[in-house]
């Protein structure tokens, strides 16, 4: 029998990654269909010490070394997605399946949550609220007291 190490190396790699990422994957539903089409990110933590949503690598989240543990500004909640080069500062509340990407940027005391979904150079702030199945895309901006709910799609696309 011949010993072969790379085999026993890969193996052993695939086997500590695996296990290594499980430790830390509460908020990734189906492993076989991994949030931001795959790519780098992690569950993140809340400031009140809750299990908090998905965060691709590339995106931004406010956040604070509390103990020497990175935690979110804004509540993020378990079943959120946010990717690309999103942004989320503030107060801001993001719950539920809500999906936030692109460039887009939630701040304030802003809320998205059901199966809400904020993308491409969007921007929700101050007290704006995006909830149940609504979308906001585009360049549109909702601000202030506004809500957005429903079914509702709301977009503005700039001409080139």
């Amino acid at each position: 029998m011949i010993f072969r190490p790379t085999i026993f190396i890969s193996l052993f790699s695939f086997l500590f990654i695996t296990s290594a990422y499980a430790a830390q994957d509460w908020c990734i539903e189906d492993p076989s269909f991994p949030p931001c089409s795959g790519r780098r990110g992690s569950c993140t933590k809340n400031l009140d010490g809750s299990d908090g949503g998905f965060v691709e690598a590339s995106a931004t989240v406010e956040s604070v070394m509390v103990n020497g543990l990175k935690q979110n500004i804004p509540y993020i909640g378990v079943g959120v997605t946010i990717c690309d080069y999103a942004q989320v500062s503030g107060n801001a509340q993001i719950t539920e399946d809500a999906y936030i990407s692109g460039t887009a940027r939630v701040s304030g005391n802003a809320q998205v949550r059901g199966d809400a979904m904020v993308f491409g150079n969007a921007e929700v702030s101050g007290s704006a609220k995006v909830y149940e199945e609504a979308q906001v895309y585009g360049d549109a901006s909702i601000y202030e007291n506004a809500q957005i709910y429903g079914d509702a799609h709301v977009y503005v696309l700039r001409p080139r």
